[in-house]
């Protein structure tokens, strides 16, 4: 048979825990492990807090194993939020000025991670933590600094022209025709 092994000391302290918590599924928890220390046998358990066999079995091997502290419940954080943007997508916005969008009612020039965490839930509905952006960022290969100038033009070839200079620029002759 499954008890608990509560020493007298452990068993007053569960005693006051109960008498101060505000949470049924914690003073159940403090409950079945009060009551199996008295010899209560894990059916007995079952029956009277009309919880399956293995969950008694699991809360008294987690406190005797654990303490108090290994009867507590222990949340996963969950998978983490999806950001609805690549790199290109990111490099578009950080080259735009966060004044420009309404709706955060803001006047300032440059990004930074609260204007980002605010765009993301304004216009996209996402919400999410400064760490999470700044992890989003890092990923890509990206960093916030000062706003750089962009050149751009109403041209719509303009972006395949400027691709094509980068281009010749990076090529070995340098861009010019040698004979």
């Amino acid at each position: 048979m499954l008890y608990a092994n509560v020493s007298p000391e452990d068993n007053e302290r569960i005693s006051e825990i109960m008498k101060q918590t505000h949470d049924i599924g914690w003073y159940q928890r403090l409950h079945i492990i009060q009551l199996s220390s008295k010899g209560k046998s894990v059916p007995e358990l079952t029956d009277l807090f009309e919880r399956c066999a293995d969950t008694v079995r699991k809360y008294i091997k987690n406190y005797n194993q654990g303490g108090l502290d290994g009867l507590k419940r222990h949340y996963s954080p969950g998978a983490p939020t999806k950001l609805p943007f690549n790199k290109a997508a990111w490099e578009e916005l950080l080259h735009q000025s966060p004044s420009k969008f309404g709706r955060l009612e803001t006047a300032a020039r440059n990004w930074n991670q609260d204007l980002l965490v605010a765009y993301l839930r304004c216009y996209h509905r996402v919400t999410v933590t400064r760490q999470a952006v700044a992890a989003s960022l890092k990923r890509h290969g990206l960093r916030l600094n000062r706003g750089r100038l962009k050149v751009t033009s109403p041209d719509p070839l303009y972006t395949v022209k400027r691709d094509r200079i980068d281009e010749l620029k990076k090529s070995p002759t340098g861009g010019s025709e040698q004979s």
